[in-house]
């Protein structure tokens, strides 16, 4: 499995941005596993933030994966304007 596409415990923090104070952007999980949201880790504050704005129980995160990461086949393509 890609490194990119595993679950991480939230006491393991995501790569940082270069010159910030902020992680790069990953997917919070909630307690549940039925939510989850974009969001990051702000060294600063030394906390996590989702970026929905609502208030979750986060167990873990991934890194968002690319689309050439993934094996999707199958599927019809459509076009948008």
């Amino acid at each position: 499995m890609n490194e990119e596409l595993k679950f991480n415990p939230v006491d393991q923090f995501p790569a940082k941005v270069e010159g910030e104070q902020f992680s790069r952007t990953v997917l919070l999980y909630d307690k549940d596993l039925d939510n989850f949201d974009l969001g990051y880790y702000d060294f600063e504050l030394q906390k996590w933030q989702a970026m929905g704005g609502f208030q979750m129980d986060v167990i873990c995160w991934s890194y968002i994966p690319t689309p050439n990461e993934l094996q999707v086949s199958g599927f019809d393509s459509v076009t948008i304007d």
